[in-house]
This record gives C-alpha cells, sequence and structure tokens, in this order.
C-alpha cells in the first residue's frame, strides 16, 4: 500500500510546534527532578552513594543509546526520502535497540536490588530509582510508538509528502538520550 497522503506546509508546522511544546514540558519535568537531586545532593551530602554505582555499565547503556539514536536518525531521513519500508526497518531497529538499553537497566536494578540499594536505603538511591525509572517508562512509551510507526511504515503509509510522524518520534527519541546524558552525568560521574 503506498501512501498518497500529502502534508501541507502548514500541517508541518502545526505538527512540528506541537511537538516542540510536548518536548519543552517534558523537558521541564525532568528538570525539576535534576533539580531535585541537586538540591538533595546539596543538602545531604552524607547520605550520598557511599559507593559508586557501575560506570562500565553506564558507559554501555550510553553507547547502545547512541546505536539506537544512529538508526532514529536513519529512520527519519529514510522518512524524508520516501523510503517508506527502509525507514521501517530502522524504526524497528531503533526499538530493538532501546529494549536492550532497558534490558541492561533492568539488569543493573537487580544488581543494585540485590546488594540492598533499595529506593528507601537513602536520598540518593530515591532519586536514582525515579529518574532513571521515568526515563525507562518514557523509553518504554517510545519502544510502543516507534512498534506501531515501523509497522505503518512497512505497509507503506509513509512518503516524500508525508512523514512528520517520523520525524516528530525521532525528536522525542532525541530528547530521552539527552535525558540520558544528565543521568549518566549526576549519578555515575558526579
Amino acid at each position: 500500500m503506498n501512501s498518497t497522503r500529502v502534508e501541507t506546509p502548514e500541517r508541518k508546522e502545526i505538527v512540528a510546534f506541537g511537538m516542540w511544546l510536548f518536548l519543552a514540558s517534558e523537558a521541564m519535568f525532568f528538570m525539576a527532578f535534576f533539580a531535585m537531586t541537586l538540591i538533595m545532593r546539596l543538602a545531604h551530602p552524607e547520605l550520598l552513594n557511599p559507593r559508586p554505582l557501575p560506570v562500565t555499565l553506564a558507559f554501555v547503556n550510553s553507547a547502545v543509546l547512541v546505536l539506537s539514536v544512529f538508526f532514529m536518525t536513519r529512520a527519519v531521513r529514510k522518512g524524508r526520502a520516501g523510503e517508506s519500508k527502509a525507514a521501517g526497518a530502522n524504526l524497528f531497529l531503533t526499538a530493538g535497540v532501546g529494549t536492550f538499553f532497558l534490558v541492561l537497566k533492568l539488569t543493573e536494578y537487580a544488581q543494585e536490588i540485590r546488594d540492598g540499594k533499595l529506593p528507601s536505603t537513602n536520598i540518593f538511591f530515591g532519586c536514582y530509582y525515579t529518574l532513571t525509572g521515568f526515563e525507562g517508562l518514557h523509553v518504554l512509551i517510545g519502544i510502543a510508538v516507534l512498534l506501531v510507526l515501523g509497522w505503518r511504515a512497512g505497509r507503506g503509509d509513509f512518503s516524500r509528502d508525508f512523514h512528520s510522524p517520523i520525524e516528530v518520534m525521532g525528536l522525542y527519541w532525541y530528547l530521552l538520550a539527552v535525558v540520558w546524558v544528565f543521568i549518566l552525568l549526576f549519578f555515575y560521574l558526579l
């Protein structure tokens, strides 16, 4: 099924503007959590994690997320070029790599929990689980959307004249990567 849907420039602007508003609200949501974490760290340095989190696993997870961004970027480019099936393949690859990101995060959680590091252990772990949990939830939602878009792209729903769903999903996925960079800084490196 080849798409004959055409987007007007006005619709593209409205869709992009709507997504940027949504992303701004998401950025504020995460910034509030980062501010909470920073305030807690400054107010209660004695309650911070006495032993750092596994930095090696965090860097592996970062590399996995960078790989997912690579595939998302390819999906956006293929969508713009009207290569719907290739865009779909890259959307599925992004979802697969995003799933691996979550598996690695859950593996890290399991190890922390085995070591007795629960959200109630101290303020550090309360903030850590809150922020990484919300990041994981956003990744999970993103994976679901990626799978739907990948399925639609496989049907040929997207073309040079209609690909804004892929583009706005790319913006969402890029935000998740930026949030992860701050999580890496706040919890693993600082």
